[in-house]
């Protein structure tokens, strides 16, 4: 049998409203959002900064791969 796009729409839609109330409630016990130490925060924010530019230079490192490697077998 088989399932009508409204149908698997509606579970994917419920499935990612589930995961994201469940992933909001862990949100709230985060023990280093608050911290009051200069040297934790520091460290926070070190830590916030590598893991959001990290992607960001992962993926430009694919690219520069790519046209490196499609200008090497143009030549």
């Amino acid at each position: 049998m088989k399932s009508c796009f409204a149908t698997r729409f509606l579970r994917a839609l419920s499935f990612a409203a589930l995961s994201l109330g469940v992933g909001l409630a862990t949100a709230n016990a985060c023990s280093v959002c608050g911290v009051a130490k200069e040297e934790a925060r520091g460290a926070y924010y070190a830590t916030t900064a590598v893991m959001s530019f990290l992607p960001l230079c992962m993926i430009g490192a694919v690219i520069y791969y790519l046209i490196k490697k499609t200008r090497s077998q143009r030549d």
